[in-house]
């Protein structure tokens, strides 16, 4: 069982923390984000320029973790997880025949040399709490560099618009 949880929502992007239940020590990140053009083969090698052309619109979902999900996760458990995060884009406003493409970044070198273990174990908790925290917040702000970068625009200076499942 896994859990999903929409950390912001944007005009032309989503980001999500994704959390496996059965297995909490797992950090994921990921961002939907609706490029607003079609999907080139620079995009998307591994199509044909013909599946390109037959959709609309480009949807790239970037997924961030501290360990290679296709690796460290069984088989089916890792199908389950891009089936229950690609069922997202198909239940969104206007993007039924959107070319989506999931790219995975690994994140295992997290530099450390920012983090700072607190004394203060009763507010902080252990040394293991506050470096897991600490990976959490790297990953998480990968996670929203990437939106930035792909969108071209600060987070704190994009809007909440209709880039969401929720409209009718």
């Amino acid at each position: 069982m896994d859990n999903l949880t929409r950390i912001l929502r944007l005009r032309d992007a989503e980001i999500w923390a994704y959390e496996f239940l059965d297995n909490r020590d797992i950090i994921v990140y990921f961002s939907i984000i609706d490029l607003n053009r079609k999907a080139t083969i620079h995009d998307n090698p591994l199509a044909t320029q013909e599946e390109l052309d037959e959709r609309d619109n480009y949807i790239s979902m970037d997924v961030h973790s501290h360990l290679d999900l296709k690796k460290t996760l069984e088989e089916d458990i890792f199908d389950d997880f891009i089936t229950n995060i690609s069922a997202l884009v198909e239940h969104m406003h206007d993007f039924h025949n959107a070319h989506v493409f999931i790219h995975m970044h690994v994140h295992d070198k997290i530099e450390l040399t920012d983090f700072q273990l607190e004394k203060d174990e009763e507010m902080h908790g252990d040394e293991k709490e506050q470096l897991y925290t600490f990976k959490r917040l790297w990953i998480q702000q990968a996670c929203f560099q990437l939106v930035e970068q792909q969108l071209n625009r600060k987070i704190t200076d994009m809007s909440n618009s209709r880039f969401c499942q929720d409209l009718k």
